[in-house]
C-alpha cells in the first residue's frame, strides 16, 4: 500500500530525491520540500463541510 501525497504549494504529485539535500523528498515541479497526504475520502474534504453549510444557511433565509 502506497501513500498517496500530494505538493502543498503546486499540488503535483511527482516527487525525487534530491540528493544534494541528502536524499529529501522534494516535488519535482517547484522543487518545494513540504507535502500532505492526499485525501482518499470525499467526505473529509473542508470545501464539502463549508459546501454543506452555505447550503443550510441559504435554505434557513428563504
Amino acid at each position: 500500500m502506497s501513500v498517496k501525497r500530494v505538493c502543498f504549494n503546486c499540488g503535483s504529485s511527482s516527487f525525487v530525491s534530491d540528493r544534494s539535500l541528502g536524499g529529501k523528498i522534494v516535488c519535482s515541479k517547484c522543487g518545494s520540500s513540504s507535502f500532505k497526504n492526499k485525501s482518499s475520502s470525499f467526505l473529509k474534504s473542508k470545501k464539502l463541510v463549508f459546501l454543506a453549510i452555505a447550503i443550510v444557511i441559504f435554505i434557513i433565509i428563504i
